[in-house]
């Protein structure tokens, strides 16, 4: 749209356009900006702008034999994945009764959390592909083997079995002997001795050693030193127990490692078997639907590009399609996605070749956020070195040119980023210097190519520090007493912090602060509520408490950007209302429905409060519906009547119609049930609403249009749905900083800036090449090996987590502000690692200047680097009145009634239904014969006449109902017709058999749409003859004896044909097989018959 508006605008408003996008707007530009939409016109194909994802669909279906997979597959959507793993999930528990290695499987994971099983299926499904290509080579049992050899354990090893067998290699006199002395030391002896007494008692092998193990190691399984296992004077008057102690605390240490990899061999090993056979029944489910998940759309095309026998031949059917690619976001590509691009543009750099093909790809690494997407930021500098590299060899040219300038974001929003990220600090001239040099450390930042930023455009800016909100002195019950459980109080720090967030936007919406504002009177405007972005970490209490305060104090929001849409209360009460419709006697269900926004309004003549469902409800009464439906209360006629309509079309319409037209109905009050749901709920929920009735529109077609079975499909949907934040409506938005990349706002808050992310100390399943995955259950249980994995994943997860500063500071377009709360254990405690200690720590310097924060209570004031931020009144937000269209207050006209599709068959049922006699036995037999001779009629004349005799014969030898009298008389039937000379034209050039015809046609009723088939229709130059195979016994002598329902059926059939041949004479007939005999039905009778059967 924009290239098309270009081309026609003038030089002047293009010259503008032009220095607001890239800041020039020379002649040059001019006429390169206007050819552009003429050069995407011309491009075959049209522009492809497309996700990697969308790309590969597309490559799939053009390509989809050689790429091994079903043509014409659909993208599975959530919904039918849920289903399709739990159906993946029921094997594995059936496998479980037949299979003892899967059932062992289960109880291993069971034994070790009741979440394990959730884990693994989990993690299978996300790593679902890489999993599968190791479970396709080398196989599952290989990789088991190369799991032992990994954790240097040998297979089939039990760590009970080692338990036992270390604890029966100790020296147990002597550690009795010691025990006994020992326990006539001080404290620490006596511990000791308790501990090998419990060992030298214990009724197991097994016991023993744990209890033995507490001698040498601590409670959190760190190895205590052997000049700590007792003390000084101990262990010098008796030195054989110290050396006793000290011998076996180096023992045990290598047999607990020995334990230690043997559990995470088993409890990896029952982890893989569950995964194998849970994604094998998960991959069979979507190939029997014909199915494909997102993952499998680029490993496919990826092994199609790379691997399959047809990649050559693929890619030389795409190399002259394609000679321009650029990648944009690089830097969150995964590896599986660099190799799909790396397979599309080996031809580029193949010898030989004078051409003209580009390679572009756009990304920072310090935005590389989104690793459990399998995006990797040293993948994004990798692929820029080897495609330098590949350029360097096939004599092509390579850039590598630096974007440093923002488009974005202020001077001061920049300069405060490079110098909490640059090694040192901002530029000079913003003044935003620290007094001393930054300590640049990049291991903790994951990122070492720092390049300072320098905005395109002179924006003011503002920074703002808030003090944290700190942590009441004293906890006080402020919750009333039915409140949920897990609701924080009043006065916790989070909801204290929402609240002061709130409050501040309003007051910026009410003062109008400044916001920068091009073509606006000196460059600023007033505040929208569409201007103020608010990012968090994750969508927590916190999260959902910004945007509850934010609505008490009347600010316009937009809601979570993600949500489960069976969450949603207006959901909820649509599924109520559903459950209500499949059983009315459901009293919950129904009073869900009856207290929801649906029946609720604060206006109208009668008002469906409290009050009115009290009276209602109460007292020892029938079911809530029967007292409703029975009840002449005027408060509760339009909850009655509605209700009652929505039984009707539960019974009689599929199931989107059911709450389409519930949502629709205007009611007492003038206005929509929907609209009351806006009004009441927020008009973030028009979203879940839309989602709810596209499910139950695609429900219909994609399953039995049961209202049941969707009620059934919804209760088991857990998927949450993103919400498009683009600043379009006039909204605050809240959302997490990885779903705001993209994004931008004059306004930023960053207040969830004190917590750190949950680190990899928990139950992992790390990624290992040879053996698929290593599972540390728990880190004070790790080997050497899963040691090592757990702190490459921490290190990966801290350079991500500064990473997500950085996108969450380059949000701000003018204005940042930094604020949070103190907790922990401590009073007023913050960890050391939080954004809010480092920001303050590296802005600590810079010429700030002080401010009374909104912040109450505050022992510290607010900092602001930049002018404070000017007031310029709020906007007035009225609409002007608009005359109301005249279309609005015009009543629409009766649609005319929807035509019915009939066969001609049935135009005699509408004049006149025939009715079968109760006492006719079964008209199964009277068909079957004609049936046959249909089809012989229809097939025989393709074939030469000397093989039809043959081939009828062969076709009524497979009807095994048939005597063989019956078989010779309908062969014989058939073959006198098409070898009697008077019926060639019938079967020779120009004939038809089996023609569908459709349509209306004057002389037809208005209402129906004729839908049939001729047996036989034959085209000439001047007339159309139509002939429909009559099987009677016996047939009648002359036209007077034709049933009526034949004269109309070939009255229908020539009304329509005559109305599509208007200039040809077009005549019917009835060929009467048993004879033959062909009867042709003269035009006038024709004319009469359908005349007379619709008058």
């Amino acid at each position: 749209d924009r290239l098309g508006h270009w081309s026609v605008l003038g030089d002047e408003a293009l010259k503008a356009q032009l220095t607001e996008l890239i800041g020039t707007s020379g002649r040059d530009d001019l006429t390169r900006a206007r050819r552009l939409f003429a050069r995407a016109l011309e491009t075959p194909g049209g522009l492809k702008i497309q996700t990697i994802h969308a790309f590969c669909e597309s490559l799939l279906r053009r390509f989809p034999l050689e790429a091994g997979i079903p043509p014409g597959f659909d993208v599975v959507d959530e919904t039918h994945a849920a289903r399709f793993r739990q159906m993946a999930r029921a094997v594995v528990m059936r496998e479980s009764r037949r299979d003892p290695s899967i059932r062992q499987a289960l109880e291993t994971l069971a034994a070790r959390s009741s979440e394990a099983l959730d884990q693994v299926l989990s993690e299978a499904v996300f790593d679902r592909q890489r999993l599968g290509d190791l479970f396709a080579n080398p196989g599952l049992e290989t990789m088991l083997v190369r799991l032992h050899e990994a954790l240097e354990v040998e297979p089939g090893v039990v760590p009970d079995v080692l338990r036992a067998q270390a604890w029966e290699a100790a020296p147990h006199a002597a550690l009795a002997s010691a025990r006994d002395q020992l326990l006539t030391g001080g404290k620490t002896e006596i511990q000791r001795g308790e501990a090998i007494d419990e060992a030298l008692n214990a009724p197991t092998p097994q016991a023993a050693f744990s209890a033995y193990a507490c001698v040498f190691f601590t409670g959190k399984g760190e190895k205590t030193p052997v000049a700590r296992l007792l003390t000084n004077g101990f262990a010098g008057e008796f030195p054989v127990i110290a050396n006793l102690l000290g011998a076996e605390a180096e023992r045990m240490s290598q047999a607990r490692d020995r334990v230690r990899a043997a559990q995470v061999a088993a409890d990896t090993a029952a982890a893989l078997r569950i995964a194998h056979i849970f994604l094998s029944a998960y991959g069979a489910a979507l190939t029997r639907a014909r199915k494909l998940d997102f993952s499998d759309l680029v490993h496919s095309a990826a092994r199609l590009l790379h691997n399959s026998e047809a990649a050559d031949w693929v890619r030389y059917r795409m190399d002259g399609g394609v000679r321009h690619i650029l990648v944009d976001e690089a830097q969150d590509t995964a590896p599986e996605q660099w190799a799909l691009i790396e397979a599309m543009t080996d031809e580029f750099f193949a010898g030989g070749r004078e051409s003209d093909e580009t390679v572009f790809c756009v990304g920072d690494e310090k935005q590389s956020i989104y690793s459990f997407q399998g995006a990797d930021p040293k993948g994004f500098i990798a692929w820029g070195q080897r495609l330098e590299t590949r350029s360097a060899d096939a004599g092509k040219r390579f850039d590598r040119p630096g974007l440093s300038a923002s488009f974005r974001s202020s001077g001061l929003v920049l300069a405060a980023v490079d110098l909490a990220f640059g090694p040192e600090g901002g530029a000079p001239e913003l003044k935003f210097m620290a007094a001393e040099p930054v300590t640049y450390d990049p291991s903790a930042l994951a990122f070492t190519r720092y390049q300072s930023h320098a905005p395109a455009f002179d924006k003011p800016g503002c920074i703002e520090i808030w003090p944290l909100v700190d942590v009441p002195a004293k906890a006080e019950i402020d919750n009333p007493f039915d409140a949920p459980v897990d609701t924080e109080g009043a006065g916790s720090p989070r909801r204290q912090l929402a609240g002061i967030i709130a409050g501040e936007i309003a007051r910026m919406l009410k003062d109008g602060d400044a916001v920068p504002g091009r073509g606006a009177p000196g460059g600023v405007r007033p505040v929208e509520p569409q201007d103020i972005l608010i990012l968090v970490r994750k969508r927590d209490g916190f999260f959902t408490e910004v945007i509850r305060q934010l609505k008490v104090r009347g600010v316009p929001v937009a809601g979570a950007d993600r949500m489960v849409l069976t969450e949603q209360i207006a959901v909820q009460d649509l599924l109520s209302l559903a459950r209500f419709a499949l059983n009315p006697d459901d009293d919950l269900s129904l009073a869900e429905v009856l207290k929801s926004p649906f029946f609720q309004s604060d206006g109208g003549p009668f008002v469906l409060d409290d009050d009115a469902l009290f009276d209602l409800a109460h007292g020892d009464r029938p079911t809530l519906w029967q007292v409703l439906r029975d009840s002449n209360d005027a408060r509760f006629a339009d909850a009655r009547e509605a209700l009652k309509r929505v039984l009707d079309s539960a019974r009689t319409t599929g199931v989107h119609s059911v709450f389409a037209r519930f949502l629709g109905e205007v009611t007492l009050t003038g206005e929509t049930r929907l609209r009351r749901v806006f009004a009441r709920l927020g008009e973030e929920q028009r979203d879940a609403v839309e989602e709810f009735l596209a499910r139950a529109l695609a429900f219909e077609r994609e399953d039995t249009p049961s209202l049941t079975r969707f009620v059934g499909a919804m209760a088991g949907e857990h998927g949450d749905i993103k919400r498009e934040m683009e600043a379009g409506r006039s909204e605050v938005r809240v959302m997490t900083v990885h779903a705001s990349k993209g994004l931008e706002a004059p306004i930023v808050f960053l207040p969830d800036t004190t917590q750190v992310g949950k680190s990899a100390a928990g139950g992992t399943l790390f990624r290992h090449d040879a053996a698929g995955w290593v599972w540390g259950v728990k880190k004070e249980a790790d080997p050497a090996l899963v040691s090592a994995l757990r702190e490459a994943e921490e290190a990966k997860a801290e350079g991500e987590r500064w990473r997500l500063l950085y996108v969450g500071l380059t949000r701000a377009e003018s204005r940042l502000i930094v604020c949070g709360w103190k907790h922990g254990r401590a009073p007023g405690r913050i960890d050391e690692r939080s954004w809010y200690h480092r920001l303050t720590r590296l802005w600590s310097n810079a010429s700030w200047a002080e401010f009374d924060s909104p912040v109450p209570g505050a022992t510290e004031p607010g900092r602001r680097f930049g002018a404070a931020p000017v007031a310029l009144g709020a906007p007035d937000r009225t609409e002007a009145a608009q005359d109301i269209p005249v279309w609005a207050t015009t009543p629409a006209r009766d649609e005319a009634g929807r035509r019915r599709s009939l066969a001609p068959s049935q135009l005699a049922a509408e004049a006149d239904p025939a009715i079968l006699s109760p006492l006719a036995g079964s008209q199964t037999h009277r068909f079957r014969r004609g049936n046959l001779v249909h089809k012989l009629l229809q097939t025989l004349p393709d074939l030469s006449p000397e093989r039809r005799k043959a081939a009828a014969e062969r076709f009524l030898a497979r009807q095994p109902d048939l005597s063989d009298a019956e078989r010779a008389e309908i062969g014989t039937e058939t073959l006198r017709v098409l070898e009697d000379p008077e019926f060639a034209p019938l079967f020779g050039p120009g004939s038809r058999a089996e023609v569908a015809l459709g349509g209306h046609a004057p002389g037809l009723p208005a209402h129906v749409t004729l839908n049939g088939q001729i047996d036989r229709l034959v085209v000439t130059a001047g007339e159309v003859m139509i002939v429909d195979y009559k099987t009677n016994r016996p047939p009648p002598a002359d036209t007077s004896g034709v049933a009526p329902i034949y004269w109309m059926q070939m009255a229908a059939y020539r009304a329509l044909l005559q109305s599509i041949h208007p200039d040809k004479i077009v005549r019917c007939a009835l060929l009467w097989t048993d004879g033959p005999r062909l009867m042709e039905l003269p035009g006038p009778a024709l004319d009469a018959a359908l005349a007379k059967g619709f008058s």
